[in-house]
């Protein structure tokens, strides 16, 4: 059978034109460096008290440095087509359970619309105007639930914008967001680096204080905090809430796995995506680390678990008339404050630093998801415009346009019947179970695999072994223990709340039972246009490029 019978095209359409920085800046993005710094402290000791986030980010730096960069960075450099991990599982496992998978991962793309562009809006939005005294417009963002749906719709179709017209536009873009947000970030930091315990302990009395605020002051907050919480707030570290605090923390060192919706597109795939999976590790890292020491050093470990504590399940009542919450960048606003034009202009850097990552992560699913539909296009498993590329812009436009429409049907959803019945960290849930999981069983699988020996033993890294083993197999097992963590505390101890419920685990089974009903339907299409079984020949080696 010809590879034109076999393919939908004979070439891809797309482009390599990304540099190792490109696509590092990529991985790097979908970390989401600043909200996701919020989330591991606010959501993750919010959650488990007494976590420390020095040891946390060790563990994971260590266990998802190794791990993820070896498997997405070898089968990534070994099949170097966009689609992400659909090519790879398609190829190694099976085509089911590729399809299967990647309807999971489908999904989740789409769902990320709906809950990060309310996030983008709230708390995004709103902290910044409030910091830059803009109080009427941040109050009017959350005034009426259609104010809120309007700004996160504008958001939506932004993110959308980013990345329709092209990938080379999509890349100069994103540099210029990720220096806010970094920008953004690092001033952050700096501000609770020169802080001492005392001074920080007298701008929050200060602030508590203040003429009709009434607010609890440094040693009153932790001791209210832990009334409303039902315990003393923790003094010393707890070992196993230090690892439940991984669950959240994977948003800083798991998510860098985009690089491979768009490895068709990199140049010199081959060490290109290994090392760009690798540095979208570190650097989370180093901010993590960054982070935890000078919040320990600064506001303390009792304040910090009871400001996330607060942060994550209040406000208490005490807090109702203080300038600011208890989140990490407030924190660093109450050492600033807010009396001066510079120090609001300040303050909203680092607020706009929330929003610039938050808004770029749609940006991503605008990136990711059309992909997904381009290579199941090209393997004939689904219409065959999913493969149409624009020739002006080198890219799958219609797709987009597909993506923003689903997307913009679940934002109207989520505000209207679904509200709050699934958030953010049942989609790492499923992202654990769905993607990761899955993917590292296809790299553990990979060099022993029949289906994909051709592809195996053309690989530039099939000899790189260590004591005996594929270096992969050895990635594959560090980055299963790593998600083995993660699942064991997401669902035994409760990461997920009271979200995680007996729908969360209808819809995750659902979605697979989806992906297996779409692929032997278009399987039977393919055969009864064809007569035969293209599939025997389109998995049986890599789409052409």
């Amino acid at each position: 059978m010809s590879e034109e019978l076999a393919y939908a095209r004979k070439a891809s359409g797309l482009v390599r034109g990304l540099s190792m920085m490109d696509a590092f800046a990529v991985g790097f993005m979908n970390q989401g460096l600043t909200p996701s710094i919020w989330v591991t402290i606010s959501l993750g000791l919010g959650v488990f008290l007494g976590g420390n986030l020095i040891i946390a980010a060790i563990i994971s730096a260590v266990l998802a440095g190794i791990g993820f960069p070896l498997v997405w960075g070898i089968l990534g450099g070994s099949m170097p087509r966009s689609g992400g991990e659909y090519v790879y599982n398609s190829r190694i496992i099976h085509p089911v359970y590729g399809i299967a998978q990647s309807f999971g991962d489908a999904a989740i793309w789409l769902m990320w619309l709906y809950v990060l562009a309310p996030l983008a809006v709230d708390p995004g939005l709103t902290i910044t105007f409030n910091y830059l005294g803009w109080t009427g417009a941040s109050n009017w963002l959350v005034s009426a639930t259609w104010h809120t749906f309007l700004i996160a719709s504008i958001l939506n179709v932004i993110g959308f914008l980013f990345v329709v017209f092209g990938i080379k536009i999509f890349a100069r873009a994103q540099k210029v967001v990720m220096v806010f947000g970094i920008g953004g970030c690092a001033l952050i930091g700096v501000v609770l680096t020169f802080t001492s315990r005392a001074k920080f302990m007298s701008k929050w009395d200060a602030a508590a204080t203040a003429s009709g605020v009434h607010g609890p002051t440094y040693h009153a907050f932790i001791n209210q905090v832990g009334t409303a919480a039902g315990q003393v707030m923790p003094t010393h570290t707890n070992w196993s809430a230090t690892l439940g605090t991984m669950v959240a923390m994977s948003w800083l060192f798991a998510y860098a796995y985009s690089i491979a919706f768009i490895a068709g597109e990199v140049k010199r795939p081959d060490k290109s995506i290994i090392w760009a999976n690798t540095f979208a590790i570190l650097v989370p890292f180093v901010f993590m680390m960054w982070f935890a020491i000078i919040l320990y050093h600064t506001v303390g470990f009792q304040f910090l678990n009871a400001s996330a504590w607060n942060d994550n399940n209040g406000p208490i009542a005490s807090m109702a008339h203080m300038p600011y919450g208890s989140n990490f960048i407030d924190l660093a606003v109450y050492v600033i404050g807010t009396s001066a034009w510079y120090t609001r202009l300040a303050a909203g850097i680092m607020g706009f630093s929330y929003v610039a990552f938050t808004v770029w992560w749609l940006a991503l699913s605008y990136l990711a998801f059309p992909r997904i539909l381009f290579a199941w296009g090209m393997d004939r498993m689904g219409p065959k415009w999913f493969t149409d590329i624009n020739p002006r812009f080198a890219s799958p436009v219609k797709n987009h346009i597909l993506c923003l429409v689903l997307g913009q049907a679940l934002l109207i959803l989520y505000y209207t019947l679904l509200q709050n019945t699934m958030q953010n960290i049942v989609l790492t849930g499923m992202q654990v179970t769905s993607v990761f999981i899955p993917t590292a069983i296809a790299a553990f699988w990979f060099p022993y695999s029949r289906r994909a020996k051709g592809v195996w033993d053309s690989s530039p890294y099939k000899k790189w072994t260590f004591l005996g083993l594929p270096v992969i197999v050895w990635g594959a097992s560090v980055d299963m223990v790593y998600l083995c963590i993660l699942l064991y505390y997401f669902i035994v101890h409760n990461a997920a709340t009271a979200t995680f419920t007996g729908s969360s685990i209808i819809l995750f089974v659902g979605i697979w039972v989806a992906g297996i009903i779409w692929y032997y339907a278009w399987s039977a299409y393919n055969k009864s246009k064809s007569g035969m079984d293209i599939s025997a020949v389109t998995y049986g080696e890599l789409p052409p490029e």
